[in-house]
């Protein structure tokens, strides 16, 4: 009796903190500060749930590693490494930097215990597409109704910091950037087109998702946002499979003959005129005036990791570098892992990021060798579909400073790490739970 009594109330603290984190996943897009409360506590929840040793599962290491050398490097340039620099750096940042990365570690090793299922997976992304919408009216009225904040509710706790659309260049909805948004939308997008492959018999259903699936592509073109545009792309040719790879090659060099009109007017003027009247005028300058380009930039960033590899110039420290070189701001290195090395090191970055490449490409290889567009897995390939298109964004730009995204990011990785690890029998067998 007792036996049974401990175990009901084992699974009632296991639904529990589901559902906690279903809520915090839900709020996690507009309402953050409650959202890492509700994911806060369903954490402690899975850890006390959890019976291995963290140490236990051999992918939680390198992250562990990871994090030694990131205090290291924080210890180094807090004591020893000031007078090596050039420009007044507060080693307090690098020390506030530590909490985009350790925190996260446990996060990606907690959130296992609510992603080991598909049908929970399934269930993730369908809250994250619902608690989107937000972004999306708040975002859409931006656009055409120059709606604009701040929105306080509950005494201030929940402040939605809308900025005026004419003083940025393109939507934003309740992110700080209109790369931010755009990110958030291309990650949100694949598991709109899971729904609306998955939801097939259900009209009220997949009217619905039609309305978020339209609302997210309308809101993610008006972003202006050249990132979001180019991830959108990538979502769908991934997500719909091999056939629409065919597409890639006439985008590329469509894309391709258009940047080279812009700057060398190759079909001659009266096209890039009219190529100037279609395109925003802030995404013109960026390809026009190709004064400090990514590239450019990357190489800075080299020079800077090489000066020094070990421990890195400090968290912050390449706005500060790159504005004494060129006499220009920029925020971050427009490439997270270059960012990482810049700020910690390589060591730390290595151990960061080669366990999720690795995760990536496993779960990448087996996802799209067991799953096509058919199938009743479809939302297993928009799950791995999300986390590629938001690594992917990582490359050129880093939106991962903000804390939704950064969450998200590994959130997904927490689910991917589950999706390599199911048994091949169980696989398919867990595939029946569309069915229902």
């Amino acid at each position: 009796m007792r036996a049974l009594y401990i175990k009901n109330l084992f699974e009632v603290k296991q639904n529990f903190g589901l559902l906690i984190f279903y809520l915090g996943l839900f709020l996690l897009p507009s309402a953050f500060s409650i959202s890492v409360i509700f994911l806060l506590i369903s954490l402690i929840i899975s850890t006390f749930k959890y019976k291995k040793n963290y140490l236990y599962d051999f992918w939680n290491i390198p992250f562990v590693l990871g994090g030694f050398f990131l205090v290291l490097s924080s210890i180094v340039h807090t004591f020893f490494n000031n007078h090596t620099l050039n420009y007044d750096l507060n080693p307090s940042l690098t020390w506030i930097g530590l909490g985009n990365w350790l925190p996260f570690f446990w996060i990606f090793w907690g959130f296992q215990a609510y992603l080991d299922k598909p049908e929970k997976r399934k269930h993730s992304g369908l809250i994250l597409i619902a608690g989107s919408f937000p972004i999306i009216i708040t975002g859409l009225g931006q656009s055409f109704f120059n709606w604009d904040g701040p929105f306080q509710t509950l005494y201030g706790f929940i402040t939605w910091y809308q900025r005026p659309i004419d003083n940025i260049f393109g939507l934003t909805g309740l992110f700080n950037n209109p790369n931010y948004a755009g990110s958030w939308f291309n990650s949100i997008w694949p598991f709109c087109i899971a729904s609306l492959i998955y939801l097939k018999k259900d009209n009220f259903k997949k009217a619905s998702t039609y309305f978020f699936t339209f609302g997210i592509s309308l809101a993610t073109v008006l972003t202006n946002s050249r990132a979001a545009w180019i991830g959108i792309f990538l979502g769908s040719v991934l997500i719909y499979g091999k056939k629409s790879l065919n597409y890639v090659k006439y985008f590329v060099f469509a894309v391709t003959l258009i940047l080279l009109s812009i700057k060398f007017a190759i079909f001659g003027d009266n096209f890039q005129s009219f190529l100037k009247i279609i395109i925003p005028q802030s995404i013109w300058n960026e390809f026009s005036d190709f004064q400090y380009t990514r590239i450019e930039i990357w190489r800075s960033a080299f020079n800077y990791i090489l000066n020094h590899p070990i421990f890195g110039q400090g968290s912050g420290s390449f706005t500060e570098m790159f504005r004494l070189d060129t006499g220009l701001w920029k925020g971050h290195a427009h490439n997270l892992p270059l960012e990482l090395m810049v700020s910690y090191g390589i060591p730390a970055a290595v151990l960061i990021f080669a366990p999720i490449i690795i995760l990536v490409v496993i779960a990448t290889r087996k996802i799209f060798s067991e799953v096509n567009i058919q199938n009743n897995l479809i939302f297993e390939k928009a799950w791995i579909v999300s986390l590629l298109v938001l690594l992917s964004s990582q490359l050129v730009d880093v939106q991962y400073f903000d804390g939704r995204i950064s969450i998200l990011f590994w959130i997904l990785l927490s689910g991917t790490k589950n999706i390599i690890i199911i048994n091949p029998t169980n696989f398919k067998k867990d595939a029946n739970f569309t069915s229902q």
